[in-house]
C-alpha cells in the first residue's frame, strides 16, 4: 500500500464480496488492489460521461449546419472505392 493511502471501513452486500474475492483469487490481486481497480474504473468513467455531457450541450448551444457537415461528407464519399462488388 502507498504511502499516501487512507484506509477506510466500508459495507457492501454478503454477494458482491463474495464475486469480488473469487474474481481477486483467480486474478491474484490483494483485496486493497482489487477494490482500488473497481474504484479507479468507476472514476474513469464518472470523468467520461462528464465529457459526454459537456460535449452534447456544447452542440446544443451551436449545433453544426448543413454548410459544415456536407463539404466532409463528400469528400468521405470520395475514400469508398468505384470497383463493383
Amino acid at each position: 500500500m502507498s504511502i499516501n493511502a487512507v484506509k477506510i471501513a466500508i459495507s457492501l452486500p454478503k454477494d458482491v464480496i463474495k464475486e469480488v474475492e473469487q474474481i481477486r483469487h483467480k486474478m491474484g490481486l490483494g483485496r486493497s488492489q482489487a477494490i482500488l481497480e473497481a474504484v479507479s474504473l468507476w472514476l474513469k468513467k464518472k470523468q467520461e460521461e462528464a465529457l459526454d455531457k459537456k460535449y452534447a450541450e456544447g452542440y446544443k448551444k451551436k449545433p453544426e449546419n448543413p454548410n459544415e457537415i456536407n463539404p466532409l461528407f463528400f469528400a468521405s464519399l470520395s475514400s469508398f472505392s468505384k470497383d463493383k462488388w
